[in-house]
């Protein structure tokens, strides 16, 4: 007969925290919970407060380990923000990133300024300030990506009577797929229009 695993129980603290039980089996420290977690990837806080209590350490554990690992430089809300902007920033726009930062209690503003004016010139930890692109540039970016071939076959037929219209619904496709990933009309619009000219250039 197979032993059935039991799911572990969740206490709610003072704080509004779940807190997962510990098991009969003995954890490792918070602390060295902590750095197996970071040796891995960044972590903000909150998403580091998170999985370790999660994993059944109590908030004072929680607290002092973070502090610990922070006090190190193990963790860093500031590279955790730019390494998320560094990896959302090709396929997403300006409000997709800033509500995913928000989700870790970070700002998209204040994780571009702490590249732009890092703490000291001789940090070694600074980052270069082209974490961010601007959003146009990048949602031009990704319209020559899937977009330059379409469009370049549909101005080679400059008289065809459906160029309007087939332009138009092209553009439509376009912005559905920038707006759904968090860019600016405004800034899809105008990416749109380089797009247009560089391939009319080339004509």
């Amino acid at each position: 007969m197979k032993s059935r695993r039991t799911k572990p129980l969740v206490d709610v603290t003072e704080d509004g925290f779940e807190q997962v039980k510990p098991s009969s089996r003995p954890l490792p420290s918070a602390k060295s919970k902590a750095v197996a977690f970071l040796s891995r990837r960044e972590h903000s806080r909150k998403e580091l407060r998170d999985k370790l209590l999660q994993r059944g350490y109590s908030i004072e554990e929680v607290e002092e380990a973070i502090e610990w690992a922070t006090s190190r430089q193990f963790q860093s809300d500031t590279r955790f923000g730019q390494s998320l902007v560094r990896r959302r920033s090709s396929t997403l726009g300006n409000r997709a990133i800033e509500a995913e930062l928000a989700q870790h209690g970070l700002s998209l503003q204040s994780t571009v300024s702490s590249v732009e004016h890092p703490g000291s010139p001789g940090d070694a930890s600074a980052e270069p300030p082209e974490v961010l692109a601007s959003e146009v540039a990048r949602a031009l970016d990704w319209l020559r990506k899937r977009f330059s071939s379409d469009l370049a076959h549909l101005l080679a037929d400059q008289d065809s009577p459906e160029l309007r219209e087939n332009l138009m619904k092209l553009k439509a496709k376009a912005l559905r797929g920038l707006g759904t990933r968090g860019f600016e009309f405004g800034n899809i619009h105008k990416a749109w229009k380089s797009l247009l000219a560089e391939i009319q250039a080339d004509a």
